[in-house]
């Protein structure tokens, strides 16, 4: 034969093609070209399992970050607050450097945020009844607290109802003249702001008996040093509460006059800068509380 490759190539009785060593060239040729072939699925499945090692190990076991933040999502977490007030104030951003149009599309979402937070709260008196029940059956301990918490919780009682009535009636769910749902919006915005007062006097009375406790602890007789120390540790995390709670109702005060004075002067961007602080710091609590 010619061909270099097949010069030692014979045939046998049977005619088969067979090389020196008398075995069938087709066979082998078959059996190299499947070598050949099997390897592409070989490197592929090594990948896919590569892959799944790596998949594993980055899922494996729980996600307590992953967790807490669903968690504080989930909650009445102020993070819809954030956004519904910063806003504002990239609204005056924008509008400060003359992008209209950035700063009229970021009051659209600013206005959508609002709508949603009123729209959510259409069911706010069903848990603010099994609130009020909740305090009737575990009173505060001071009589001033207790006559405190009743007269805030009127306040929410009259808020609720006409708040709704003045979404409804803005959007046109309910038949209400414009004069009606206005005093509507105005009149619900001031029954917050007597609950926002209210609290200025209740957190008074809470920082009197942090106070008492703390006396207490440095005067009672013989204690335990370890027990003595959780004591001081649980009235500084009181104190600490009570201090971002002074401050988050430090901040709701002019807004909720803002919206309370007709034809108030109070400027957006001020309820923007106000309203963020008092939403993180309401964030802030949550993500404590959801750890």
């Amino acid at each position: 034969m010619s061909d270099k490759g097949t010069a030692d190539n014979t045939l046998d009785a049977s005619g088969v093609l067979v090389n020196g060593d008398n075995e069938p060239v087709c066979e082998k040729r078959d059996m190299d070209n499947t070598d050949k072939h099997d390897d592409k699925p070989v490197k592929k499945l090594r990948g896919n399992h590569i892959l799944a090692l790596a998949l594993r190990r980055m899922f494996k076991g729980p996600a307590p970050t992953l967790d807490h933040i669903i968690r504080f999502l989930s909650s009445g977490s102020g993070h819809d607050k954030f956004w519904m007030y910063f806003t504002k104030i990239i609204v005056w951003l924008y509008a400060k450097r003359g992008l209209k149009s950035a700063a009229e599309r970021v009051r659209i979402l600013s206005g959508l945020v609002a709508d949603y937070r009123i729209m959510i709260r259409l069911v706010g008196l069903a848990p603010m009844a099994q609130f009020i029940r909740y305090g009737e059956q575990y009173p505060a301990q001071s009589r001033v607290l207790r006559w405190l918490d009743r007269a805030m919780n009127l306040s929410l009682v009259c808020y609720y109802p006409l708040e709704h009535a003045y979404w409804l009636g803005a959007h046109r769910i309910i038949p209400l003249s414009d004069k009606a749902v206005e005093n509507a919006g105005y009149w619900s915005c001031r029954f917050w702001a007597v609950w926002v007062a209210l609290q200025f006097v209740h957190l008074g009375e809470e920082y009197r008996g942090i106070t008492k406790r703390r006396k207490n602890i440095f005067i009672q007789g013989k204690i335990d040093a370890v027990k003595m120390q959780e004591e001081l540790d649980a009235v500084e995390a009181d104190t600490k509460s009570w201090k971002i709670q002074l401050l988050i109702n430090a901040c709701y005060f002019p807004l909720t006059m803002h919206w309370s004075i007709r034809g108030s002067t109070f400027p957006d961007v001020a309820v923007g800068c106000f309203g963020t602080v008092a939403a993180l710091a309401q964030a802030y609590n949550v993500w404590n509380a959801t750890a």
